[in-house]
């Protein structure tokens, strides 16, 4: 059922959390349509075959004491279900399909303890999208009555379309792709997509099992973080045992089989967990301001306003309240109370990162803490968040969260990358075979990508049934163009985990003490390069002290932190406003040098915005400290731009032409002309007539030194690459050692020998000056740019000169989420989801200073990670940050 305005329950008017990818979509009266064309493009090369028997047999094997009932015989159920055989020549609607479904099934209590409820013309009253599934699954004793979707309490979801090709969301056919280009089909999927993605957002999940119905066929597919399995369409008419197997497993299983998270308990209102959750969400007089003033030795234990009002916004009348267990090696599970996220990433495809403000019940005395719950890559050598902050605590590295404890979830990994190595495995085996039975060396040593098949299933009860040509249900396995080079292990021989596109991630949840806030909430300019200055120093001590890199600099990832300190002077304590750079989730300990190629890592991770242009312009170059010296520079221009005063007229324009553009060059992409040339000029232009960006404050001389430091690095980089493309040496040695022959070369009727002395004169490139090699070297180490930073923050005005820091420079944001772009975005189908960043805008080939609009491009680059929302720091804490996969690790 589709997306339609529903009259008669007004929904509630709230504050709506907007951060991470696709976020910018969600809000109230959304274009929903659009939005679901960006799940689709998320999900794409995400679907993999599976025959119904395998499916059934490895997702929800039969308990030992279930007992399948007599009456459901063959025969009985050919007769209940004969009513369909003729939908399609009686043209029957999709609402017709639902009603006799939901009789059946309810009637003949097809699936045991659970009853189907439809939901395809009410939505629920907090969902401002105002989606409508047609019906699900619940446990009997919890079915809905009133017609609305109660996504909260779905087991498994159910959509009905009328019986057409058009409506299947996949693709059999082995000539081509499972997720179907066709117009119509794509929007089926961007519907269900959607549908399993509010699924997981109400409740605590490690899968989803979603059964698509079509007229008198259906699929069954089964959703989790890397991709989903898909089973191929069967026509329940003619075989309803393979429809009867799924709906009387799904009623026998446990809910874990289901997908329910085990270690996720819903709090109940008559419990004392739920009484505790609303006694620590009152208003407390002794509750701290978060603002700079000295406070008694009374008042220091005390909590901080914002984050009791934070915790009390979460619980939403509207959304479950659960209990959360952390386990831990030796020793019982901690547990948390959470209501609902402050921070939910969208889409379906990748970690899924909420981030709650939690009751920590572990101790005597209840406190609030940040809990982080997210599906994190799950490759060798790879260290978790939790491992990494470990590390920088007891080196007692400034400025970084502080860990409470973590695990990952034990059972609780994705499973659809398992049977794309499932049918990989298989392929290679079946061309092995053939190349044998044909006396035919192998020439590669991974197949032909395959467009269509399904595996062959394993024994069941109702397999004899299914007759159907192999060369359409069984030739396809979801495999890849063959792989990049360098992708074998140390035999030769590749395995599934070296070329499978899917990223396997594990359940993973981790609790800190801080609890921050926003970097746009920072007080004044001083302020903000204060916040930047605590982070450079907690970057450069996990460097010196612990090898460690962190690799995703961003807004987001900088928060501003209210403590409680002494005065070094007075003793006295204080309030104090400092910088926490949270989500080591992405950093590299580059001490280890080469890591062996006992699995694949995980691709570069990155924001957009703040990424250095070498990151951008190179994939695979590894990430270093310059790199991440220029993403502060990075955020302290893009946070001065939009919420300092300036002489910038258009901070709109500005900010999409510096942070947001981006241009596509040899099918991959590549920075926008604002930030490249601002590297390669050393100037902060804002166009001819206004000339270079000012904001009348130290921040000037800041940005000033900075950048020329930036724009040295990029010389010498550039001088370096340049020499290293011309011919090596010994190459050109060999060359000249060719013999020539001048009779070859015919001489002219006159010579003019003048242009010798011109030619001696042509420009020739030279090398970076030893000032230039000078200023390039200080952005190696921190030191230098620490340095240039305190000083920047330790000038005081002088007699008859403006003061250096104002402290009323802060404005209102000029460049909020509702802001109309005025370059023309990307075309769709050239980005995906991570994840987690901005929607980058196409490169402008008119002037700067006026809005412009390009042409579309279609191009079969590299798809990258994007969002939507243009506010980059939108949480409480880590993990807020919307994020752009690009090119491979290093």
């Amino acid at each position: 059922m589709d997306v339609a305005t529903e009259q008669d329950t007004p929904h509630k008017d709230r504050t709506v959390i907007k951060a991470g990818p696709l976020s910018g979509l969600i809000l109230a009266n959304p274009d929903i349509e659009q939005y679901r064309q960006r799940l689709v493009e998320e999900m794409a090369n995400r679907a993999v075959p599976l025959a119904n028997t395998e499916f059934y047999d490895r997702f929800l094997p039969v308990p030992p004491e279930a007992q399948r009932p007599a009456k459901h015989d063959q025969s009985t159920l050919c007769r209940i279900f004969s009513v369909f055989k003729d939908a399609k020549r009686r043209a029957w609607k999709e609402e017709k399909v639902a009603d006799t479904f939901t009789e059946i099934v309810n009637t003949h209590d097809l699936a045991p303890g659970m009853t189907f409820a439809l939901s395809q013309h009410r939505y629920d009253a907090d969902d401002l999208t105002k989606q409508k599934v047609d019906g699900a699954f619940f446990k009997s004793e919890m079915a809905p009555t009133d017609g609305r979707p109660h996504w909260a309490d779905q087991l498994v979801t159910v959509e009905f379309k009328a019986d057409s090709t058009n409506y299947d969301p996949y693709d059999d056919n082995p000539k081509k792709a499972m997720d179907s280009e066709n117009k119509e089909r794509k929007r089926v999927r961007g519907q269900i997509i959607s549908y399993v993605e509010l699924v997981f957002k109400k409740q605590h999940r490690t899968h989803l099992f979603l059964l698509v119905v079509i007229g008198k066929s259906f699929r069954v597919t089964r959703w989790d973080r890397s991709g989903t399995v898909v089973t191929p369409l069967v026509d329940y008419a003619a075989h309803p045992e393979v429809l009867y197997e799924f709906l009387w497993r799904i009623g026998v299983v446990s809910p874990e089989t289901l997908g329910l998270d085990p270690t996720a308990t819903p709090v109940r209102p008559d419990s004392p967990e739920y009484l505790l959750m609303d006694k620590m969400a009152e208003r407390d007089e002794s509750d701290l301001p978060a603002e700079r003033r000295t406070v008694t030795e009374a008042e220091s234990g005390n909590v901080f306003e914002y984050v009791r009002t934070a915790f009390r916004e979460s619980l939403d009348e509207d959304w479950p309240r659960w209990k959360l267990s952390i386990p831990q090696e030796g020793g019982p599970a901690k547990e948390f109370l959470v209501g609902k996220p402050h921070f939910c990433a969208k889409g379906m495809a990748g970690r899924g990162t909420r981030g709650y403000v939690a009751i920590d019940l572990s101790g005597k005395t209840k406190r609030f803490v940040w809990l982080k719950d997210a599906w994190r890559t799950y490759y060798d050598l790879v260290e978790s968040e939790g491992t990494v902050l470990q590390l920088l605590n007891r080196h007692k590295v400034v400025n970084v969260p502080t860990f409470v404890c973590h695990s990952d979830l034990p059972g609780q990994s994705t499973r659809t990358p398992e049977i794309w190595d499932l049918n990989y495995e298989r392929r290679k085996s079946a061309q092995a075979a053939a190349q044998s039975a044909a006396n035919v060396p192998s020439t590669s040593t991974v197949p032909p990508r395959p467009t269509s098949a399904q595996t062959p299933g394993a024994s069941s009860s109702f397999s004899s049934s299914l007759k159907r040509a192999r060369s359409d249900e069984e030739e396809r396995l979801d495999m890849p163009p063959p792989p990049p080079p360098n992708c074998t292990d140390t035999t030769g021989v590749e395995s599934s985990q070296d070329v499978c596109p899917l990223r396997r991630h594990i359940h993973y949840r981790l609790v800190v003490e801080e609890i921050g806030r926003p970097l746009h909430t920072f007080i004044n300019g001083h302020h903000l390069v204060t916040v930047i200055y605590h982070c450079i120093l907690a970057h450069q001590e996990a460097v010196e002290k612990t090898h460690t890199l962190h690799r995703d600099i961003s807004g987001g990832n900088i928060l501003i932190y209210p403590c409680i300190v002494c005065d070094n002077v007075s003793g006295a304590k204080r309030i104090a406003l400092r910088g926490l750079l949270t989500d080591w989730e992405l950093s590299k300990d580059i001490a280890r040098g080469p890591r062996p190629r006992a699995a694949r890592l995980p691709e570069r991770t990155g924001t957009w915005q703040f990424m250095s242009v070498f990151l951008i312009n190179e994939p695979k170059k590894a990430v270093e400290v310059p790199d991440e010296l220029e993403a502060f520079f990075h955020v302290l221009l893009y946070y001065s731009v939009r919420y300092l005063r300036s002489n910038c007229q258009d901070v709109p324009l500005y900010m999409e032409h510096y942070f947001e553009a981006y241009r596509i060059e040899n099918g991959q992409y590549q920075c926008g002309a604002g930030k490249s040339s601002t590297m390669e000029n050393g100037r902060l232009k804002i166009s001819d007539k206004n000339g270079d960006l000012r904001f009348d404050s130290a921040i000037d001389r800041l940005l000033e030194v900075w950048l020329r430091w930036l724009k040295a690095h990029y010389e010498v980089r550039t001088s370096k690459q340049r020499r290293e493309a011309i011919l090596p040496s010994s190459k050109r040695q060999e060359a000249l050692q060719e013999p020539f022959s001048l009779a070859e070369v015919d001489e002219p009727r006159a010579i003019n020998h003048d242009v010798f002395s011109a030619m001696s004169r042509a420009p020739t490139p030279h090398p970076p000056s030893s000032v230039v090699n000078h200023d390039a070297q200080r952005l190696v180490t921190h030191q230098d740019i620490v340095s240039a930073v305190y000083m920047c923050l330790q000038e005081h005005p002088n007699a008859g000169l403006p003061c250096p820091w104002p402290l009323d420079d802060k404005v209102e944001d000029q460049y909020p989420p509702t802001t109309k772009k005025r370059l023309a975005t990307a075309p769709t189908e050239l980005l995906e989801r991570d994840s987690r960043s901005k929607r980058r805008k196409v490169e402008s080939t008119a002037s700067f200073s006026t809005a412009s609009h390009s042409v579309p491009v279609r191009s079969s680059v590299q798809s990258v990670k994007s969002s939507t929302d243009s506010r980059p720091d939108s949480g409480y804490a880590s993990g807020s940050v919307p994020l752009l996969r690009h090119g491979s690790d290093s």
